[in-house]
């Protein structure tokens, strides 16, 4: 093993996605590929999917790590996001300088629901942690978090 590649989140709106990453957390596109031809093999069957399953998707880095945003188009209407704390449920942390700061700048724009506001933890297992929680304008949970001597 050699680590952590990559993560993969699926979005309703790619374009909406990548901008907002883009935007607001200074992420670069590495590449986009174009939406899956239906009848040509695309390998969604090697991911479970259903056989009608279409894709298209963008790989960001983003700092030191890469972002992998699917959209998906297929006959079963889409489900809901799972919650944090249902299976299937997740987040992404992204490390920012200054929790609050972005915090505030991603509220004055409007684009996100604050989910918890800043902690700095002084002690147990993450002394020096600060964290926040905000939901991207579709939905997905996003951790702000900075790492700090204390």
């Amino acid at each position: 093993m050699l680590g952590l590649d990559h993560v993969g989140l699926s979005v309703p709106d790619l374009d909406e996605a990548v901008d907002f990453f883009v935007r607001r957390f200074g992420a670069s596109v590495l590449f986009r590929l174009d939406p899956v031809v239906p009848g040509r093999p695309s390998g969604t069957e090697r991911l479970g999917v259903s056989p009608d399953a279409r894709f298209t998707l963008a790989m960001l880095q983003l700092g030191r790590g890469r972002l992998e945003l699917l959209q998906w188009w297929s006959e079963r209407s889409p489900g809901a996001l799972p919650e944090a704390d249902e299976p299937g449920g997740t987040h992404v942390a992204i490390e920012v300088a200054d929790v609050a700061r972005c915090l505030d700048a991603l509220c004055l724009a409007e684009e996100v629901e604050v989910v918890g506001e800043p902690v700095t933890f002084g002690g147990g297992l993450t002394p020096g942690l600060t964290n926040a929680f905000v939901r991207a304008p579709w939905g997905a949970l996003i951790e702000l978090v900075n790492w700090t001597d204390v």
